[in-house]
Parts: structure tokens; C-alpha cells; sequence
């Protein structure tokens, strides 16, 4: 008898087995087509219209599409890369798949994969702004940015109220060091939508960075830009690292601290954070804090190349230089075109006696961001050490042409006879 019972369990679980998987009913396209903003739900709706073979291809394009932005929403990026790669597969034609495949490599930071499905879809749809825009994102992560200004003036070119490409134009134009321009797109993008979070927070950075690079402006108008952020948005925790960077500066220790802090305590693991903290620490002259923060910093992201160039202040002004200077190396590896880096390191040489290195990294520097005052004068203080005068005189007065108020450039030229 429980020979017999044991047969009949395997019989049935043999026609379970062989039944053909349910058919995808109307509520599951409603489903699915909801599933980006509720993926636990209308994921499993997605799979039945695709494991259903008797679907219309176009039905199961959609289903892997909808399933593909659930999983990226989720942050499940290597799943929406497979999904919309077999989309891909049933209609090859398809610009947006590709598009948002490339939006899936690029937060993998997979630069070049994105650029190319991109480069895809903006064949298929030339007059693809979203696709232009994630191309240009993929761009300004390879330090491409004379490419990354290309794209996203393209995405403004096909619709001249894109926000995000106004903000994207701008940030390339941070990372030349041609701060105004900076400024005025991102203040075309807040002016057309006045709640945009992260075009107030990237205005800061360019402000932030017009202050560190030019000595123009002042830290208050970066640090209005990072709170008109934070109160438009209070959940993106990069806000709050900036603006506790933007009161280091400006010596707020005492708000710059609880910054740090808040970003740590929401995000045990945020790279940002400790890096806040460590400036402030550095700020405060408490150096073994500081470097102990930017150690954090470093460990939780690798990549983190103004970690490295902070750590490297701090270890210059401990005149542990030649730690310094592998910081410094380890930050210009990070980010080849990193103008700052080069002339800390261009510094770090000074003191080390090596004019002619010091001048190799000053003119690295001075080649990605043109406006760079200071390694003018730092190049040219170095020539002068050199003996060559004519070479000196050059670069103080560029420094003059560039900011007629610079005091260091207008001192040299005085001395030289000028």
C-alpha cells in the first residue's frame, strides 16, 4: 500500500511539472507597469507576462523593461542590466532599453559600457535628450569633460528646459575650473524649477570650489546654496558633508562638526562623512584626528581622491612630506585632470628643494584649470628660485591678468622690477 501512495505522489507531482505556467492575466500588465515604483509587487507580475509564451512580443518587451527599472530602483543594478539586455534582444531597435541600460553601467561605474549603449540609443533617436544626458554622466566619470559639455549642451539643445542638463553643464565646467560658467548654468537650471534640490547643491559646489581655487566669492554664499538644498531635501546626506566642508573654511567648527556627524549617524558607512570630519579636525590644527577621519574615509571608498588629497594637506603640514606626496600621487591616479592635487604635489616638491618637478606638476595644473591663480605664482616663485627670470615674469603676470587684485603676482613683479 505505501508503494502504491508513493507512486501516485510522483504521478501527480510528473503533471504538476508538465502544466504549462499560467497565463498572464490584465491586472498583471497593470501590475507590472506599476512595478519601478513597487517592484516586491508587480515584479512577480512582470515574470508571469514574460514566462508566458503566448504574449505578444511587445507585451514581454515591456514586462522585462518595467522588471529591469524595478531592480534599478532597488539598486539591484546587474538584474536591470539582464532584463534590459533581453529586451534588447526582442526589439533591438529599442532606444530607451539601451538608454536606461546605460543609466544601469554607469551607477556601476562601468564608464565605457555606458557610453556605448548610450552612443546606441542616440542612434536610434537622435533627438534623445534623457540618453544625451547619460552619456554625458558617463563622460564627466571618465574626466572626459570637453566630451561630458558636448552631450549635455546636446540634451539642452533638444529641450531648453532640461534642469538636469543645465546642472550636468555646469558640473563639467566645476571640474575645468571655469567657475562663472558653473555658476550661471546651474542658475538657469533653479530659476526654471526653484524646488530642485540637487541643482542648489551643486551650485554650492561650484561656489564652494570658485572660494578654495580663486580666493573670489565667499564661503557664506556656498554654504546658503548647500541649507536652500538640504531644506528642499533633507534625505540627500552629500549636503550635509558639503556644507560642514564649506564651515570648516570659514572656521564655523562648531557647525561644521554636528554636519559631519549627522551624515555618520544616518550612514554608518558614508565616505563623505568622515572626510567632513577630518577637515574640521584639520581645521581645528588636530591632525591625528584628522588623518585618522580621512583613513575612514579611504577604507569605506577607495576611490575617494579628495580624501587622499586632504590626508596629504594634513601630512604636509605635519612635514611628513613624502607621505604627502604619495597621497597626492594616489589622488592624480584616482583623477588624472585633478588641478588641485597637482599643485599641492607641485608644493609638496617645493619643500622637498626639487624646483623642476615643482614646476612639472604647477604646469599639469595650470593646463586643467587655466584660471588657477595660484599655481601661476607657485610656478612662478619656483622659476624664480631656477634663476629664470623671463619664465617668472610670464606667469605673475598672467596671475595679474586673471585676478588684478593678487596680491602675491603684484608683490613678485614689484621685486623683479615690474
Amino acid at each position: 500500500m505505501a508503494a502504491r501512495g508513493s507512486g501516485g505522489l510522483l504521478l501527480c507531482l510528473g503533471l504538476l511539472l508538465a502544466m504549462p505556467a499560467l497565463a498572464a492575466t490584465p491586472a498583471d500588465r497593470g501590475e507590472c507597469a506599476a512595478s519601478a515604483d513597487k517592484p516586491d509587487v508587480g515584479g512577480a507580475a512582470c515574470s508571469r507576462i514574460i514566462d508566458d509564451a503566448s504574449e505578444q512580443v511587445a507585451e514581454r518587451v515591456k514586462a522585462f523593461k518595467n522588471r529591469g527599472r524595478g531592480s534599478f530602483n532597488g539598486k539591484d543594478y546587474d538584474r536591470a542590466i539582464a532584463d534590459y539586455g533581453e529586451a534588447i534582444k526582442l526589439s533591438p531597435k529599442d532606444a530607451w532599453a539601451f538608454a536606461h541600460r546605460c543609466e544601469a553601467y554607469e551607477s556601476k561605474e562601468d564608464h565605457d559600457a555606458a557610453i556605448a549603449d548610450c552612443t546606441e540609443a542616440i542612434k536610434i533617436d537622435p533627438k534623445y535628450g534623457w540618453a544625451y544626458n547619460n552619456r554625458g554622466v558617463a563622460y564627466y566619470g571618465l574626466h572626459e569633460y570637453d566630451a561630458a559639455l558636448a552631450d549635455h549642451a546636446e540634451a539642452i539643445r533638444v529641450d531648453s528646459r532640461d534642469v538636469w542638463a543645465y546642472t550636468r553643464h555646469g558640473m563639467a565646467w566645476t571640474e575645468k575650473g571655469e567657475f562663472d560658467q558653473a555658476v550661471a548654468d546651474i542658475t538657469e537650471a533653479v530659476t526654471i524649477d526653484p524646488k530642485y534640490a540637487f541643482g542648489f547643491g551643486q551650485r554650492g559646489q561650484a561656489l564652494f570650489k570658485k572660494r578654495l581655487i580663486t580666493k573670489k566669492g565667499g564661503w557664506e554664499s556656498a554654504i546658503a546654496d548647500y541649507s536652500e538644498a538640504i531644506k528642499l531635501d533633507p534625505n540627500l546626506l552629500w549636503l550635509y558633508s558639503s556644507r560642514g566642508v564649506a564651515y570648516s573654511n570659514n572656521r564655523r567648527y562648531d557647525l561644521a562638526v554636528p554636519d559631519c556627524s549627522e551624515v555618520i549617524k544616518r550612514e554608518p558607512k558614508n565616505s563623505g562623512g568622515y572626510n567632513c570630519l577630518g577637515v574640521a579636525y584639520e581645521g581645528l590644527k588636530d591632525y591625528s584626528r584628522a588623518i585618522a577621519g580621512y583613513d575612514q574615509s579611504i577604507s569605506i571608498n577607495p576611490k575617494n581622491s579628495v580624501a587622499y588629497w586632504n590626508r596629504g594637506n594634513a601630512y604636509k603640514a605635519l612635514r611628513k612630506i613624502d607621505d604627502a606626496i604619495r597621497d597626492y600621487d594616489q589622488a592624480i591616479a584616482i583623477n588624472p585632470k585633478d588641478f588641485n592635487s597637482f599643485n599641492s604635489r607641485g608644493k609638496a616638491y617645493v619643500a622637498k628643494g626639487d624646483s623642476n618637478q615643482a614646476i612639472a606638476d604647477f604646469t599639469q595644473a595650470i593646463q586643467f584649470g587655466p584660471s588657477y591663480v595660484e599655481a601661476y605664482n607657485n610656478r612662478g616663485l619656483s622659476n624664480e628660485v631656477l634663476g629664470r627670470h623671463a619664465e617668472a615674469i610670464a606667469d605673475f603676470r598672467k596671475a595679474q591678468s586673471i585676478d588684478p587684485a593678487d596680491r602675491v603676482s603684484k608683490q613678485q613683479l614689484r621685486v623683479l622690477g615690474f
